[in-house]
């Protein structure tokens, strides 16, 4: 297995893709942040609701989308360029029981975007402790910076794995690659608002446990007192984040299994 990683990692960090696109996601999370931050200060100045802290902080520091969308883009990229250039042969030469050949591009994978994820937190607070400059952080617990950070780092995670087992699962990059594009930014919307709207309360609820939804929410509200930020047509943060997990560990044992189970 430590070989296995080993190569894994030496893949990773010798494609300068891989550094173009994280440096990307901090350079996007910096211009989101100061945009988020600015505009919803100008905002609350121009009809007098301001915002509360916790709430623009939590915006400052969740709601740029390429952190995730990058972190599932690696993954789909490390395992379909494996069967787009050939290499996947040379991968299990390397490593032939294929359950640790999957679990260390996995692993690898998951850790690299923990650190972007961790990269990007830092990134958006240094935008934030500019942006709040003067204000109070009194009315921000700690619990709710606690539960903030991990949903984010267990979203892009999530992404990542979820990534990696779309592009063993339909061995194409590119289709692996719209596919997890196309999911949470075209499918899921259509399918919430039609559940949403349906007037049935199982369908509602049914809205609400689409993956990719309830990944969202684990950092979103936890409560129905905030101003931006949805809560009443979200599942709580502990529910949306086993309802993520639950359901990329599902994709990824199907994926893991086929990848075992069918010629290179």
């Amino acid at each position: 297995m430590t070989t296995a990683l080993a190569y894994e990692w030496w893949r990773l960090r010798t494609l300068r893709s891989t550094w173009l696109t994280a440096a990307a996601t901090l350079v996007v999370t910096a211009l989101l942040a100061l945009a988020f931050g600015s505009l919803i200060k100008d905002m609350s100045a121009d009809q007098g609701q301001p915002v509360p802290v916790s709430e623009l902080l939590t915006i400052i520091l969740t709601k740029s989308p390429l952190t995730p969308v990058i972190a599932g883009t690696l993954g789909a990229f490390a395992m379909g360029h494996e069967y787009r250039y050939g290499t996947i042969r040379t991968t299990l030469v390397l490593t032939p029981r294929r359950p640790i050949a999957y679990g260390a591009k996995a692993a690898t994978i998951a850790a690299f975007s923990a650190l972007l994820a961790l990269a990007n937190l830092t990134m958006a607070w240094t935008v934030a402790l500019f942006q709040l400059a003067g204000e109070s952080l009194e009315g921000v617990s700690v619990a709710l910076l606690v539960r903030v950070h991990i949903g984010q780092v267990l979203l892009v995670v999530g992404w990542g794995l979820a990534g990696v087992a779309l592009g063993a699962l339909i061995r194409s990059q590119t289709v692996a690659l719209l596919t997890l594009l196309t999911v949470p930014f075209v499918v899921e919307p259509i399918l919430r608002a039609v559940l949403s709207n349906s007037g049935q309360a199982i369908l509602e609820r049914a809205a609400m446990l689409l993956p990719f939804t309830a990944g969202s929410a684990m950092t979103g509200a936890s409560g129905g007192n905030t101003t931006l930020l949805e809560s009443s047509t979200q599942l709580g943060p502990l529910v949306s984040g086993l309802v993520f997990i639950a359901l990329v560990t599902a994709i990824t044992a199907v994926a893991a299994t086929l990848f075992q189970r069918r010629d290179a």
